[in-house]
């Protein structure tokens, strides 16, 4: 992979959640403003010497979404263990979706929209309900009633 043509995002200081936010706006921004984009993640390699809490969490992200682009090790490329190199291809989804997949799995036993937000309380309320709506809409998840306890269950 040529570093000369390949676009830069800067990812230190950010939670884990945010930099995977700001990862997949600029990601998808990138690639619908040009074809055969490259861009060079700099993440860090992480104070614990095992790899930083980004660098595994964008890594694990970007193996979830293999068919959309292909990623290169910093390590492999230019020796950076605190850099990922990505080649893209498609559009990512975007983070509600990623956070809709999650509920799901939590949902397999019915759950009320305060267990969900509570568990989820760091992706923050409105992704949370955009999620569950988004679930709703596409009939992967269905209301059941526990009592006069609203719980949602994932359709499987």
């Amino acid at each position: 992979m040529n570093n000369s043509d390949t676009n830069k995002i800067n990812l230190h200081g950010y939670t884990v959640r945010k930099a995977l936010e700001l990862f997949i706006a600029y990601y998808n921004s990138s690639i619908q403003n040009q074809k055969d984009i490259k861009i060079c993640v700099v993440h860090g390699y992480g104070s614990t010497g095992e790899g930083g809490k980004i660098r595994s969490a964008l890594r694990n992200f970007l193996n979830e979404h293999n068919d959309r682009l292909q990623w290169f090790c910093g390590e492999s490329i230019d020796g950076n263990a605190g850099t990922t190199y990505i080649q893209a291809i498609k559009t990512l989804p975007k983070t509600f979706e990623n956070l809709a997949k999650d509920i799901l799995n939590y949902c397999q036993t019915p759950k009320t929209k305060d267990k969900i937000a509570g568990y989820f309380r760091n992706h923050g309320d409105q992704c949370i309900l955009k999620a569950i709506k988004f679930l709703e809409k596409k009939k992967m998840i269905h209301i059941v009633w526990k009592g006069k306890h609203k719980c949602y269950h994932a359709r499987y």
